[in-house]
């Protein structure tokens, strides 16, 4: 029997739009499932992300992959400049903190590390933090213990459905966590409230796609930076692997990892703008670095030459791709007051 011609082809065809009709209904599913309210389930996992999370960062384990902001190098070299080469908390005290303030509020505080901050600066004199984790609520109120300090006390709250005490803080802040949450404008309406006479909200945030999921182009540029740092330096740990990617997480995998992850990073900062008066605003980048540094910022030495001038090279590429328009920055410093 004469066998068809192109019949193994046009089978292949067939096989491969399957494949893509089923990838597309998969990418549908996820995405619907996305744009749902977090129920009691994902609540508790986010609080248990969050609660290993405090844990961790505080047990003193080096090898854990780090970001880009966890990078010395980055900070002094390329974000802090913004700053007039001031790290965060001496721009804070310094522009809008010159005498302490009286109280302060902090949400979402994970490990604590930003409350223990604000005290140690003068900031202010006595600072509160919430979190959805009793973990991390724990790993908080011991490590204030450790330093001594009856300045800091901590609860456990979902400040997406807490009603914050009326004109009681004098600072909020928000450190990596308004993108977290769902119901943003929820939370700063209670931030307004909140806030005391001539009280300052100051937000820290990434503001960039959703999930994380960035344009093609944007991932497209990161790969092509990435093939130019040695591979002595892409080296993840513990596994050791070489990186030789920057693609976006799965939106199915982010989901069940921390259904919260960026779930409202793109509606930062017009929730902000509709519900307080912005004083002002810092873009800081993050665009390229972000992808191309995670999981192996820890990797590079300041003190090493080479690789300073590898960072110098990212940062470089990155604040060119930014001055030019090709990319918007990702993360923004922002203070701003009730109108």
């Amino acid at each position: 029997m004469a066998r068809v011609p192109g019949l193994k082809r046009l089978w292949r065809s067939l096989r491969s739009l399957w494949w893509r009709l089923c990838d597309g209904a998969s990418a549908g599913y996820w995405r619907a499932r996305a744009a749902l309210p977090l129920g009691l389930k994902a609540k508790y996992r986010v609080s248990t992300v969050w609660g290993a999370a405090a844990t961790h960062e505080t047990g003193g384990e080096k090898s854990h992959p780090k970001g880009w902001l966890d990078c010395d190098e980055v900070l002094w070299r390329y974000v802090f400049p913004r700053f007039g080469c001031k790290d965060w908390y001496r721009y804070l005290g310094e522009r809008y903190c010159t005498t302490p303030r009286a109280c302060a509020l902090s949400l979402c505080c994970g490990d604590g590390h930003v409350e223990r901050d604000l005290i140690k600066y003068g900031i202010c004199n006595a600072a509160e933090g919430v979190d959805i984790s009793p973990e991390a609520v724990a790993v908080c109120r011991a490590a204030a213990a450790e330093v001594r300090c009856d300045r800091l006390s901590y609860r456990v709250a979902d400040i997406e459905r807490e009603r914050l005490p009326a004109r009681k803080y004098d600072l909020i802040v928000a450190w990596m966590a308004l993108h977290h949450l769902r119901r943003l404008g929820y939370v700063l309406c209670e931030v307004r409230r909140a806030l005391a006479p001539g009280g300052i909200f100051v937000a820290n945030e990434y503001i960039g796609p959703p999930r994380f999921q960035l344009p093609r182009a944007q991932v497209e540029t990161a790969n092509a930076l990435l093939r130019e740092i040695p591979a002595q330096l892409r080296r993840i740990p513990p596994s050791g692997r070489v990186k030789d990617r920057c693609d976006p997480a799965p939106l199915g995998r982010m989901l069940q990892d921390d259904p919260s992850e960026a779930v409202s990073s793109h509606r930062i900062i017009p929730a902000v703008r509709r519900h307080l008066e912005i004083l002002e605003r810092v873009d800081y980048g993050g665009s390229l670095l972000m992808i191309l540094l995670s999981g192996i910022a820890q990797n590079f030495d300041s003190s090493d030459a080479e690789h300073r001038a590898v960072l110098d090279r990212l940062c470089a590429a990155e604040r060119e791709a930014l001055a030019s328009g090709k990319l918007a920055s990702d993360f923004a410093f922002i203070v701003a007051r009730a109108r």
